[in-house]
């Protein structure tokens, strides 16, 4: 089906990254958010267009005012790099940011309304501590569902858990399995001068430190080293309506719904799929695959388990491949059929979420100009996997030599339903106390220094006035070996008692809540802070 939108071509006239870390004078110098920001001026050596004819600067972040108290800030960024004047907006999507400013950028030129457009992605994530960085990024997750528990780690944990039982694996063999994702990951963060991670991690020595306690478990099934490292970084993008080298021949964006209890599943992100959809449809291409041998694959993996997951889902393989084809150099390889990741991806590279999605569309601008690929395509995951962009940029020369009539896509995949408003808790107690539902999934945090379990969160499907809907709930985490040991669709009770909820006999406890001043932790030490007695 042909589509209405007809954009003028937009081309990469010049990229420009930093070096992924920690710029906080210890890991690499110490610099300010708006410090990194000047430093992304370094984009114009070089550069075609010049800084004074950029009309607009789009800047890529998730939530600065909270992570490093910089507010109004894609002005901020305009007047320190000289370009006061041009149109100024700040883009944040959560973890998807750079790859959203990126496609702004791309609209505004492909529009005509503008020919030089200057974007940018930057986060600088060590200005707050590891703590106050997983409150702030547990605020892009459901209100609701934040205060029973669930934190992004959280998230990726119950995507693995997913996979894991897609594939029939035992724990063992997981572990296996996750010890050679990291492998992979770390193989090719270790040769990336630009990486955050740039050392290897071989199987054996993933398994070593599971036996001194260094690679702990997190969240389950996932441990320490199946986790991206918190980083900072920035990269800079000049596009423009003036012919070069690299085109953006395809960009596509969609969101899930915001709440995890209510997806249909988690073996697959459906806003990665219409994402992609919609990019290549904007590119005229039925199937990636026809870019065999030409594309680099530069996709959204901050935990074991989204990598095969998004290979999938971006169409580069059929299902049937889930499990092996991050593993087949033949196939995702550096001279494989669609190398994947060749610069480490989130999980060896680094992950400084806002900059994320600019930083992979740099990495392929690259890979196109110095090593011979003809397109890259980029995948950003924002948010609770909710705010998915697809980004691809091909060769000019190619994209002009090959058929490319737009189309719609069709045959997208159906998203879960939002509960309504009246299908609560206290809605579903109301008539009766005890209500029997059935088990969907759980995943379960553990201390790192003891690996005792501390948080349990499990997810329960029951009906209400004949329609079923699924309810997350937070359990103290000495009930774990209770809820380990459950089945998907087992029965499950719900009930009040008093004034409390109770999940198979065991409390429903709120493990953070909202305050005038952000979010505060009511477990482990977070309590002992709180009452002044830690």
């Amino acid at each position: 089906m042909s589509t209405q939108f007809r954009p003028r071509p937009v081309y990469v006239a010049a990229s420009w990254m930093a070096p992924v870390g920690r710029y906080n004078g210890k890991d690499k110098e110490n610099l300010s958010f708006l410090e990194m920001a000047e430093r992304c001026e370094a984009v114009f050596g070089g550069s075609p267009v010049r800084r004074r004819d950029i009309e607009a600067v789009v800047v890529g972040s998730q939530n600065p005012s909270a992570f490093s108290g910089v507010d109004n800030t894609a002005a901020k960024i305009a007047g320190i790099l000289g370009i006061s004047g041009a149109r100024s907006v700040l883009v944040d999507t959560a973890s998807s940011s750079g790859a959203s400013a990126f496609e702004s950028a791309y609209l505004e030129v492909a529009s005509g309304r503008f020919d030089h457009v200057l974007a940018i992605g930057i986060q600088k994530m060590s200005d707050a501590s590891t703590t106050e960085s997983t409150r702030i990024i547990a605020g892009v997750i459901d209100r609701e569902e934040s205060e029973f528990g669930l934190t992004m780690p959280a998230c990726g944990a119950l995507v693995a858990r997913a996979l894991k039982e897609r594939l029939d694996l035992t724990d063992e063999e997981w572990t296996a399995y996750a010890a050679l994702l990291t492998q992979r990951s770390q193989r090719f963060a270790a040769q990336n001068p630009d990486a955050h991670l740039r050392a290897t991690i071989e199987v054996e020595e993933y398994y070593r430190q599971i036996a001194s306690g260094k690679n702990y478990r997190y969240w389950y099934p996932l441990r320490y080293h199946d986790y991206c490292p918190m980083s900072d970084g920035m990269a800079a993008v000049i596009l423009t309506a003036k012919p070069q080298d690299v085109l953006v021949s395809g960009v596509g964006s969609a969101t899930d719904i915001p709440t995890i209890a209510d997806r249909n599943y988690f073996h697959s992100f459906p806003a990665t799929v219409i994402a992609a959809g919609y990019a290549y449809g904007m590119a005229g291409i039925k199937d990636i695959r026809t870019l065999e041998g030409k594309l680099h694959v530069n996709m959204h993996d901050p935990f074991n388990g989204f990598g095969p997951i998004n290979l999938v889902d971006l169409g580069i393989v059929s299902r049937n491949r889930l499990m092996d084809a991050l593993l087949d150099d033949d196939l995702t390889g550096p001279t494989g059929a669609f190398p994947t990741n060749l610069t480490g991806g989130l999980k060896g590279r680094g992950h400084p979420l806002g900059a994320t999605g600019m930083i992979q569309i740099v990495e392929n601008h690259r890979l196109i100009q110095e090593q011979g690929f003809s397109a890259g395509l980029s995948h950003s995951i924002g948010g609770p996997i909710n705010n998915n962009v697809v980004t691809l940029l091909e060769r000019s020369d190619q994209y002009h030599a090959r058929r490319h009539e737009p189309y719609k896509p069709w045959g997208l995949p159906s998203l879960g339903k939002l509960k309504p408003k009246n299908a609560t808790l206290d809605t579903l107690l109301a008539a009766t106390p005890l209500v029997e539902g059935s088990f969907v999934t759980s995943t379960a945090r553990f201390d790192y220094r003891t690996g005792r379990p501390e948080v349990v969160i499990l997810i329960v499907a029951c009906k209400l006035e004949g329609v079923k809907y699924r309810f997350l709930f937070g359990i103290d985490g000495e009930h774990y070996e209770q809820v380990a040991g459950i089945e998907r669709g087992a029965p499950i009770s719900v009930e009040r008692q008093d004034d409390r909820v109770l999940v198979n006999r065991m409390p429903v406890r709120k493990f953070y809540t909202r305050t005038i001043n952000g979010l505060v932790e009511l477990a482990g030490s977070g309590w002992k802070r709180l009452i002044g007695k830690g």
